[in-house]
């Protein structure tokens, strides 16, 4: 059964990335302009890479929930395999080659010094090969979010052996998994960057895909414990995070996203996917309401990620705060108003439906919009700055003219922009390759009843 709480997930991932993008090209575009505005958005938005963190503890679990059933063997993980392997390339393979053709077309058809930035002097040849194949290199992808996709297809390889063994053996094997991890950090196995398969094999965000697949034992085993207290403690806990942590740095990349954000994320999808299991996501409601009032206060609190620790901890508690009552206060009034009106109550669940929905649609579009937007934010930029020349256009594409109409402009455009070719690439070109390639897996394996895993990539 697909979960769409945990599609909701994959969108507010999705989104808290690709505003984070948005926000560093603001940034750019103010210093190519010669300005110096602050972005319009900082406070939590400044960390919002950990969408990713978000992302692989989403496909630690979806790979334990939607493997439950099947039997142990080489079949299975076979099938397994050739599900993801279909799911993750083809899709990459598009957007990376559309990637590697602006670049040549950006540094004089591969022969400018880009290639060189990008390529961290690989040669361009092995570079782009280990690119498209998503093994580890030096340098990032091609496609620079194509990174968090080396971590996905080394994890599903892996996993891949753990559906030989016996599921009830699968516990153990993860535990001694993330102590193997823990073990090559004390012996020096650990770096900033999966450069090569020793790091690849010892970087510490793997533990976050293990939590997920931990967090989806215990909900195929039926346990669930006060998932209604457990969501909105792991929000707030996720909004502290995202406010307190400050500059990036080595430690940060290493066991720091662990321990900053896995832990907060892991709580969130135990908590997402028992509410829906139980039917009562009626608590997502106090959760988001409480996520959005402490955003909004750590908004107003203006930060940057290079502001000092007393000021980050003091907006920090205040948004948490303020966001903790603002939960107290939607759950009191929902139970007080189930109990006074009751007819009003129900009025409003069409609407909120509605909204349960299109995020979860969002949630669909997620791998399309992770792998197109940084196609797109490029060429926006350069077209305000274009449109910037004109004078009378300055104060809306300007980015870094005075006033907040030209930041507020560029991200709308920029995240509308990439939300309709998200819809559409996975309209016409994801979903049909997802039911193209569930048809011929179950031919291959036989299966009788094909369940294509299309939504579970990052």
């Amino acid at each position: 059964m697909k979960l769409q709480s945990i599609q909701i997930l994959r969108g507010m991932a999705a989104l808290l990335v690709v505003i984070y993008h948005i926000r560093a090209m603001e940034i750019l575009a103010i210093g190519k302009n010669g300005l110096q505005e602050l972005p319009l958005l900082n406070g939590f938005i400044s960390n919002g890479y950990a969408g990713v963190d978000l992302f692989f503890v989403i496909s630690g679990f979806i790979m334990v929930y939607v493997t439950e059933g099947m039997k142990p063997g080489i079949r299975s993980s076979l099938d397994f395999l050739f599900a993801r392997v279909t799911r993750i390339y083809p899709l990459w393979w598009i957007f990376a080659g559309v990637m590697t053709l602006m670049f040549f077309v950006y540094n004089d058809f591969g022969l400018g010094e880009g290639w060189q930035h990008v390529s961290q002097g690989e040669p361009l040849i092995p570079y782009l090969i280990k690119s498209f194949l998503l093994v580890p290199q030096n340098a990032h992808p091609v496609l620079g979010v194509g990174w968090t996709l080396v971590h996905e297809i080394y994890f599903y390889v892996a996993f891949t052996f753990l559906l030989l063994l016996p599921r009830r053996t699968w516990l153990w094997v993860l535990l001694a998994w993330g102590g193997a991890i823990a073990g090559g950090t004390l012996i020096g196995f650990t770096e900033p960057f999966g450069a090569d398969y020793r790091a690849l094999i010892f970087y510490p965000m793997t533990m976050e895909f293990i939590m997920g697949a931990v967090v989806g034992l215990l909900v195929s085993s039926g346990i669930t414990w006060r998932s209604g207290a457990v969501t909105m403690v792991a929000v707030l806990w996720m909004m502290a995070s995202l406010g307190l942590q400050g500059i990036d740095d080595a430690d940060l990349m290493m066991w720091g996203r662990v321990f900053w954000f896995g832990l907060p994320c892991t709580l969130l999808v135990y908590g997402f996917a028992t509410l829906e299991l139980r039917r009562r996501q009626a608590w997502l409601i106090p959760a988001g309401a409480g996520a959005v009032v402490a955003g909004l206060i750590g908004f107003g609190y203006n930060l940057l990620d290079t502001a000092p620790w007393g000021a980050r901890s003091a907006a920090t508690l205040m948004s948490i705060i303020v966001g903790g009552m603002a939960m107290a206060a939607v759950f009191w009034g929902g139970w007080l108003g189930g109990q006074a009106m009751p007819a009003r109550i129900r009025a409003m669940k069409p609407g909120l439906l509605r909204i349960y929905r299109g995020l979860a649609r969002v949630g669909d579009w997620s791998f399309s919009l992770y792998l197109c937007h940084p196609i797109l934010l490029a060429p926006i930029r350069l077209g305000f700055a274009e449109l910037a020349k004109i004078p009378v256009l300055a104060p809306i594409f300007q980015t870094g003219h005075a006033g907040p109409l030209d930041n507020i402009v560029l991200y709308i455009v920029a995240l509308t922009t990439c939300l309709i070719v998200a819809a559409l690439t996975y309209r016409f070109i994801e979903r049909p390759m997802i039911v193209g390639f569930a048809k011929a897996r179950a031919a291959i394996f036989r299966r009788e009843r094909p369940k294509p895993l299309g939504q579970v990539a990052p």
